[in-house]
């Protein structure tokens, strides 16, 4: 007797048996794909005139991973710097990054993430970016007044002015090192700016503009911020100020850069008399966002109102006194410095 045979049924079961190897065959390749030791470069971020971000991820395939980032002006690859974290051994994939400060302005440079093992080493591919060129930015000083000057560890160059009793600097601080030449950490991240328990600073939205830098309290509160000679200035310092040009309902004016370069319309009041010269650079709150810059000036003093606040001065566009309050030690404020005479 001849055996039959379904046609339809055997076709049905062909045709699922290669849909079932061909999506086997499939899942296999993703897993291949998604798994295994992977070093991988990404594109920086925060670029601005002298500083950047440096990005990648790694999946050290439960290998223990040292991770760092070479860069240079040129593909030798001169220069190292540890990442963020600066270890690894997950098997999972993690983001990776490092902060660069001290560039050259308007240079291109390239970079790679390295990640060493018992192994080998092995290297991502390479990346370039290109820091920005410095934009014009010229501070309206008084034309009556006489100023002296000031330099910084980095050599940045400050005009300064005497008030009263009191000489201050005529410009915001944009210094990247404590005057011992310790490296103040650049933090632009927000992640690790509101985590962060020691000397901090960064550029609004990743460019100056030249409103100076900010900086944490924690740097703030340091006797080392300034140059050698200059210090932060005290809550007290800050009321002496005030006292000598008539008190916080109008000392604002007088302090404030006059016109509206660089603060927005319509700058209330503002004058100038005092030679200050205030700028408003804005502020980077303790959650790591920015806010208000040409709005508002925002400048610590050196004195704690608690274990986590401590106190500042503020002047607005809008108004002609100066406030004083506390905030978050891990806001981010400009600077003036003092001298210790």
């Amino acid at each position: 007797m001849k055996q039959s045979y379904n046609l339809p049924l055997v076709l049905l079961l062909i045709i699922l048996s290669l849909s079932l190897a061909v999506t086997s065959c499939k899942k296999d390749e993703e897993e291949e794909e998604t798994s295994g030791f992977a070093v991988t470069t990404k594109n920086a971020s925060n670029v601005g005139r002298g500083w950047a971000t440096l990005n990648g991820s790694v999946n050290a395939d439960n290998k223990v991973c040292t991770i760092s980032f070479e860069y240079d002006t040129s593909t030798e690859f001169k220069n190292s710097v540890s990442g963020t974290p600066g270890t690894l051994s997950s098997d999972t994939t993690k983001s990776v990054y490092a902060n660069l400060s001290g560039l050259n302005s308007g240079t291109e440079y390239f970079f790679r993430l390295k990640a060493e093992y018992s192994g080998g080493t092995t290297y991502g591919s390479e990346i370039s970016f290109t820091t920005t060129s410095p934009r014009s930015f010229s501070i309206v000083f008084n034309p009556g007044l006489v100023y002296g000057s000031v330099t910084d560890i980095d050599g940045n160059v400050y005009k300064t002015i005497s008030i009263g009793t009191q000489t201050w600097m005529a410009e915001n601080l944009k210094v990247t090192k404590l005057n011992d030449g310790t490296i103040i950490p650049f933090t632009p991240v927000s992640t690790t700016w509101y985590s962060a328990t020691s000397a901090s600073y960064c550029w609004y939205n990743g460019d100056s503009l030249g409103y100076g830098a900010l900086y944490n309290w924690h740097a703030a509160g340091s006797d080392k911020l300034c140059p050698a000679g200059w210090h932060v200035p005290s809550d007290a310092e800050w009321s002496i100020l005030v006292t000598y040009l008539g008190g916080e309902s109008g000392a604002g004016a007088k302090l404030k850069e006059s016109g509206t370069a660089h603060w927005s319309v319509p700058n209330s009041g503002a004058t100038n008399e005092s030679g200050f010269s205030a700028l408003p650079g804005g502020y980077r709150v303790n959650v790591g966002t920015y806010n208000s810059i040409k709005q508002k000036g925002y400048w610590w003093s050196s004195t704690a109102f608690s274990s986590t606040e401590a106190y500042y001065r503020s002047m607005g566009y809008n108004y002609s006194n100066i406030d004083r309050t506390s905030t978050s030690k891990v806001s981010g404020f400009s600077v003036r410095c003092v001298s210790d005479n």
